[in-house]
């Protein structure tokens, strides 16, 4: 019995932790950015009661907000493919990956602005 428990935690250790972590640390990174992609489109669309800086118009800052998350889910999404495209795997493949994570991406949006509250 020890026997199999031993090599189940060595195939954990070398296979599905690695790939795991690097599944959550991704998808957490995507969670932040659409998380600042609609707080920005939250921003812009309504006037906030919090004042900005004076100066500054909410739309512009709003829309500022949102092409910082854009760029961070941009940068997210290359290196996404840059480890996919290391792994050796068929083109298909990563052609799937990349259609479900801007799915998921818009979707998470939606449901981020649909969950804000009125």
């Amino acid at each position: 019995m020890a026997g199999v428990r031993a090599k189940w935690l060595a195939f954990y250790a070398e296979y599905i932790e690695p790939v795991s972590k690097e599944i959550f640390s991704h998808v957490e990174k995507m969670i932040i950015g659409t998380l600042i992609i609609s707080a920005g489109a939250h921003v812009s669309s309504t006037e906030p009661w919090i004042e900005l800086f004076g100066y500054l118009r909410h739309g512009l800052v709003g829309r500022g907000v949102m092409l910082f998350g854009v760029i961070l889910l941009l940068l997210n999404f290359i290196d996404g493919l840059y480890k996919l495209a290391r792994l050796n795997w068929h083109i298909a493949y990563q052609i799937l990956m990349t259609i479900l994570y801007i799915a998921l991406s818009v979707r998470l949006i939606q449901l981020i602005l649909a969950f804000r509250g009125e």
